[in-house]
């Protein structure tokens, strides 16, 4: 009927579905997984909290998906990274970027993933396992980077911690309707974490400026 043009009640109910679940991402990210409640997704949607319970069964249901939202933007981000990247930092550079720039379009850079505790039982454990999984990934593309020469000599453990916490603190201070549109943060954040990582990076602007003074007025201000 239509042509397939006009979705199917199974799909509509999909559509309906991530739009609640990119609601409550943007509202556990404001107050946080234990502050909000279904009432505020709701607000936020326009509709009642019944309307939500045709689709979650709980506030705990919504904390699972807004995770495993996360995480499947964060494996495509990752995979279109190394296949694009040449060298290892290059796969990091892309993967990352994509990841961030998704996470801003899609979930509003939800806090809520730094908030680990909110997770409970057997779901709190798949959820562990595919973070893992995608650290492993990380991992695996700082010691590529390593052996092709991309990336300074670091404990490859140590520098995906430090990317991803740069990263995921964006969501304590990134505003929709701030002077920074996503494609602005987005740049600047990864460009800092890759260049920390860079065996080979740019010259920095001190260097310029030193090149680039008059004999004797190296480091002053022109």
């Amino acid at each position: 009927m239509w042509g397939n043009a006009v979705p199917n009640r199974a799909a509509q109910q999909e559509l309906k579905r991530q739009a609640i679940i990119r609601a409550a991402a943007r509202v556990f990210s404001r107050r946080g997984s234990h502050g909000a409640k279904l009432d505020d997704v709701a607000e936020r949607l326009g509709v009642s909290t019944a309307a939500l319970y045709r689709y979650v069964s709980n506030k705990n249901d919504l904390i699972l998906a807004c995770h495993e939202e996360a995480m499947e933007i964060a494996d495509k981000a990752l995979t279109a990274g190394e296949e694009a990247g040449d060298t290892g930092l290059e796969k990091i550079y892309l993967g990352l970027r994509n990841y961030l720039l998704e996470m801003m379009a899609v979930l509003g850079v939800p806090a809520l993933i730094m908030e680990e505790n909110a997770l409970v039982g057997d779901a709190a454990e798949r959820i562990y396992g595919l973070r893992d999984d995608y650290e492993r990934r990380l991992r695996a593309l700082v010691v590529e980077g390593q052996r092709d020469g991309s990336i300074i000599a670091v404990e490859p453990k140590i520098a995906v911690f430090m990317l991803l916490g740069t990263m995921h603190w964006v969501a304590k201070w990134y505003r929709e309707d701030g002077a920074w549109s996503a494609d602005d943060v987005s740049d600047a954040i990864i460009e800092l974490v890759t260049r920390s990582l860079a065996a080979k990076p740019p010259k920095t602007l001190e260097s310029k400026l030193h090149v680039n003074a008059e004999p004797g007025t190296a480091g002053k201000s022109r």
